[in-house]
């Protein structure tokens, strides 16, 4: 049951009343024994042994199958199921994401993760769990039980023909980018993905990004992929005042060609429909369907042992079907699109540079938006153990397409983290998020705010199990 709309206006009343003795008592309770009880378990140990290395690969566009970024000769863990836990505290200075009546709050977040690789002749395995749960020390209206999950499967049917399966799903109650542990990743996403980079005041949030992959290699040179995709993402009541966020359901299917040229560099032809319907919003109208057709050539190239580079691009031409919210048919119309990603892996130093445009989801403020976005990543290894991860990006959703509406967002978001294995499995980091976001024209809710995060915590891995060869 979704909860009730909140009202900044009557912002008090996201506070717990329970009574603010017992709660402060409890919370400063918890933060501390926290601290206590994790710091010996970080002093202690030995480090996990390490797997097969994994070089660097050419992104290949359609597939949406980003790999992490990795240091040169990075030890990647295969043929093991693994168990984390972890604790934070932090201090967001805009809990409910909003622009006005910014709240802030201190809290403490609980993590565990569990990871399975396998790999055979046949089947490779890639599953990852991670729930984690929030208790903010005044604000209870995020103390809930979060989960992201990822899941990767590939069959080797026969020699010529592969079967791959991929899925990634996630609950979860606001934004937290500085607890959930992701890596950062290199490659051109998939141009049927959700928008990950609109950021939408809601309550809580469910998504779905699934996909069937049927390969066919036709020889050393030549394959074709027959993909299929279901994507759903629906909001909770918004955290401000306005009109509801929209809920998306898409199907997608698409056709891939790939030729290899040389050892190093591939070129590709990309075809894909997208078929996308959104639900509850007013401002384009509280049902409405689109449809993009997509054509994309693509070249994907290794220049150097340690450098790789995609660049892709090409036209697409969308319809909407059903009328906007004041009763005009939009027209079909013709956007182009494409990007490119960049990425060099080397000991010490590994990061990537992203751009891109295409006609895509407009992360719930819009129906389809023209979507324009560039992201870089930087992993360094520092001195004594240290490495620090610095990530980034620009985004703007354009509403332009719809031409009786004119609606805009523009979203600058970056982060640091430190961290430092301290043996046994565990690992202290500090980091720091912000987001700066601003939306003009025709919007379902109020979507500009500023958000700050400062977070500090360890984490604790216990040795792997093998799963055997």
């Amino acid at each position: 049951m979704l909860d009730k709309k909140l009202d900044p206006a009557n912002v008090g009343k996201y506070i717990n009343h329970r009574g603010p003795f017992w709660k402060e008592t409890l919370w400063v309770f918890i933060f501390s024994l926290t601290f206590i009880a994790l710091f010996p378990i970080g002093a202690a140990g030995q480090a996990a042994a390490p797997g097969a290395t994994a070089p660097a690969q050419a992104g290949v566009l359609g597939t949406g199958a980003q790999t992490p970024l990795r240091f040169a000769g990075e030890s990647v863990p295969e043929n093991q199921a693994s168990l984390s836990f972890g604790t934070s505290a932090f201090y967001d200075d805009n809990v409910l994401s909003t622009g006005t009546q910014r709240l802030g709050d201190e809290a403490v977040s609980f993590n565990s993760r569990l990871g399975i690789s396998r790999r055979t002749e046949h089947v490779t395995i890639n599953f990852d769990y991670m729930p984690f749960f929030m208790l903010y020390r005044q604000i209870d209206q995020f103390d809930r039980l979060n989960h992201t999950a990822n899941l990767g499967l590939t069959f080797q049917l026969t020699s010529r023909f592969s079967l791959g399966l991929h899925d990634t799903f996630s609950y979860q109650n606001g934004v937290y980018p500085a607890l959930t542990g992701q890596q950062i990743l290199s490659g051109p996403v998939s141009p049927t993905a959700l928008n990950q980079m609109i950021f939408s005041p809601t309550t809580r949030t469910l998504s779905n990004m699934s996909g069937l992959d049927l390969m066919f290699i036709k020889s050393r040179r030549t394959s074709l992929t027959l993909s299929g995709g279901y994507d759903q993402r629906k909001f909770g009541n918004q955290g401000a005042a306005g009109q509801p966020l929209y809920n998306d359901t898409g199907v997608s299917g698409s056709l891939q060609y790939q030729y290899r040229v040389t050892e190093n560099t591939s070129f590709g032809f990309l075809v894909v429909h997208q078929d996308s319907t959104y639900q509850g919003g007013q401002a384009f109208g509280y049902r409405q369907r689109s449809q993009i057709e997509s054509a994309s050539f693509s070249v994907g190239s290794r220049l150097s042992p340690t450098v790789t580079v995609t660049v892709f691009g090409g036209p697409q031409y969308i319809r909407t079907i059903g009328q906007s919210s004041v009763g005009i048919s939009i027209p079909g119309a013709f956007q182009g699109s494409g990007g490119g990603s960049i990425t060099k892996e080397v000991g010490k130093t590994a990061l990537n540079l992203s751009l891109q445009r295409s006609v895509s989801d407009g992360g719930g403020l819009y129906t389809s938006a023209i979507n324009t976005n560039a992201t870089f990543g930087i992993r360094r290894r520092l001195v004594g153990r240290w490495e620090t991860d610095l990530h980034g990006g620009a985004a703007r959703s354009d509403a332009s397409l719809f031409q009786n509406v004119n609606g805009k967002t523009d979203t600058l978001m970056g982060g640091i983290d430190f961290s430092r294995p301290l043996g046994g499995g565990a690992v202290f980091h500090v980091s720091y998020d912000t987001t700066h976001q601003l939306s003009k024209g025709s919007l379902p809710v109020s979507a500009s705010l500023d958000r700050n995060q400062v977070t500090i915590g360890f984490d604790y891995q216990f040795k792997p199990l093998p799963l055997g060869r």
